[in-house]
């Protein structure tokens, strides 16, 4: 082998090591309970996260207001590629920082984490990992797979439990939202880890609880006039009539010349994009959407 080609695959051999998933654990004390959150993460993870943070401290984030720093954490993942599925790992449940791909969820979950950290100027990886386990885990704590917040009105009642969000609608939407979840524990094949006939049980006792919740949403045909009460980077829940589920898509407010539009990871654009039309309009026609509910962020 001449010096050229044995000098390639060293440059290759550094590469593929330097780019291996590491796993890695750090320690979270929630409630006074200690436990490790096992997560995997790669150099270009981390670099995704680091030069987030120098923007954040170059624009001087951290001093406005929380609804800004969303937005401006929103808009930095503009064209960001939409990708489903990304929690869906083999093994044990575990974190997954993804912030190079998202879906709906994954993408407003990541956007309120960076904005509780940059607000609080928690700006190592750490620092994230556990902020992003707090919103993603019932009580904050991961103890495999059921206890993700797979249901995203579990994920609005958890986190208003935790202090996190607050579900503004409640207080000035008219329409009760009754949501009768089974979609999971129903069609178990759609999902790796409900081979496990004992998380199928877990999860069809949480769908019982969460069917039981009591919210407010306002229907398709009143957001213009219940706008006024919506604010820039409010979490957006878009509803569904659909059997057994509750919420169809997740998105983060945001007005465009005075006219409530949404940010969101798109799954028909395929990334991250601000709505063209306003949310009324995107809504009109769409027979698997019939309204909001509303959340707006605490930290």
């Amino acid at each position: 082998m001449n010096n050229n080609k044995f000098i390639y695959f060293i440059l290759l051999f550094l590469l593929l090591v330097s780019c291996k998933p590491k796993k890695a654990e750090i320690n979270q004390n929630i409630n006074g309970n200690k436990k490790d959150i096992s997560f995997e993460i790669d150099s270009s993870e981390i670099e995704v996260f680091k030069n987030l943070i120098r923007y954040s401290q170059k624009n001087n984030l951290n001093k406005k207001t929380i609804p800004e720093i969303e937005i401006e954490i929103a808009k930095y993942f503009l064209g960001t590629p939409y990708t489903g599925h990304t929690l869906e790992k083999n093994g044990e449940e575990h974190l997954v920082v993804n912030l190079r791909e998202f879906d709906c969820t994954t993408f407003v979950e990541n956007v309120v984490a960076l904005t509780s950290c940059v607000k609080k100027n928690k700006t190592t990886f750490d620092d994230f990992a556990k902020t992003l386990t707090k919103f993603r885990y019932r009580n904050g704590q991961i103890d495999k797979y059921p206890s993700r917040l797979h249901y995203f009105t579990d994920w609005l009642l958890d986190n208003e439990k935790k202090g996190l969000i607050s579900i503004v609608s409640n207080s000035f939407a008219v329409d009760n939202f009754d949501p009768t979840v089974d979609f999971m524990s129903t069609h178990p094949q759609y999902y790796k880890q409900l081979k496990n006939i004992g998380f199928v049980k877990q999860i069809a006792k949480k769908e019982e609880e969460i069917s039981k919740a009591k919210l407010k949403y306002i229907s398709q045909d009143k957001i213009f006039q219940n706008e006024k009460h919506i604010k820039n980077g409010d979490i957006i829940a878009i509803t569904t009539p659909i059997k057994g589920l509750d919420i169809a898509h997740v998105a983060l407010a945001y007005y465009v010349d005075g006219r409530l539009h949404i940010l969101h990871a798109s799954s028909k654009q395929k990334k991250v994009v601000v709505s063209k039309k306003t949310l009324e309009d995107y809504l009109k026609g769409i027979k698997s959407k019939d309204g909001i509910i509303v959340a707006r962020l605490k930290i």
